[in-house]
């Protein structure tokens, strides 16, 4: 029983570790995106904020300061979309290559998990000129077109190892029952991949999200800009550094990637596990 509560104490002492690395630098963020930068830079830093202030976000939001309320909206239409698309794609893929023998399957799958080697700086000239031929260029429709080949091969294969941990049966059943193959699969089997849904989803939306080096290539105006364009932007906004202002935006822009993680965690780890494991 010690050795049993040594490890035990080990294995919790580790994890507080981790955590504490990982979040105090976040909860300094937050914290200091409350000061003015008279507080920020003191020669013994303090957790306490003696001059509570919003105006470090008003100057993030505003269009006097960074004015990032726009790029805000032009990532969540991205992310949203990307999300979406990936979900009703991925499960209809997924579904096709859990259910079905068709010719070069498996040559498909090996393609699905090897997509992600090819992505980056060696397909950015590619997708510059095609977006530019589409005259999708510099606009959302073409991020998101973008994004999905990004999000569409690994969302695929979790979505089809789904599909093959449900019993044909429950498709027989409804089938015998009067409901078409389209039918049974939005009214029977997807309910019961929601968990999945809800993983591929999540990881499309944050993929998106995080995105900076296709939206530094394929966008260059306030309309299209993203979230990262414009925290990057922001380190030398008119020759001076705002670090209040830096902050404020950092927690904006990490919140509802932090809020959607809170809400969903149980189903996101769910259905990443489980469709791993079912591939």
């Amino acid at each position: 029983m010690t050795r049993r509560r040594l490890r035990t104490l080990g294995l919790w002492g580790g994890l507080l570790l981790v955590m504490a690395f990982t979040l105090l630098p976040y909860a300094w963020l937050v914290i200091s995106s409350f000061k003015p930068s008279v507080e920020i830079f003191t020669q013994t830093p303090s957790w306490r904020i003696h001059e509570f202030s919003w105006r470090n976000y008003q100057w993030a939001l505003g269009p006097t300061g960074a004015d990032l309320g726009v790029y805000f909206w032009n990532t969540i239409v991205a992310a949203g979309s990307t999300a979406i698309l990936t979900a009703i794609l991925a499960s209809m893929a997924g579904y096709a290559m859990a259910r079905y023998a068709f010719p070069g399957r498996r040559i498909l799958a090996m393609a699905l998990l090897l997509s992600p080697m090819f992505q980056g700086p060696p397909v950015m000239i590619p997708f510059y000129r095609i977006l530019s031929a589409l005259r999708l260029l510099n606009t959302i429709p073409g991020l998101v077109l973008v994004y999905l080949s990004l999000t569409l091969p690994i969302c695929i294969w979790l979505m089809a190892g789904f599909f093959r941990g449900l019993p044909r049966e429950l498709e027989e059943a409804a089938l015998v029952d009067g409901c078409g193959p389209y039918r049974a699969f939005v009214r029977i089997l997807l309910p019961l991949t929601l968990p999945g849904l809800a993983a591929t989803s999540l990881y499309a939306f944050v993929v998106a999200w995080n995105d900076y080096q296709y939206a530094l290539i394929l966008t260059s105006s306030t309309n299209a800009k993203t979230i990262q364009m414009g925290l990057a932007e922001l380190m030398t906004f008119f020759g001076q550094t705002n670090w209040g202002g830096i902050m404020a935006s950092g927690v904006l822009t990490t919140l509802p990637v932090v809020l959607i993680f809170m809400f969903i965690q149980r189903a996101l780890v769910q259905g990443i596990t489980a469709g791993a494991l079912k591939s």
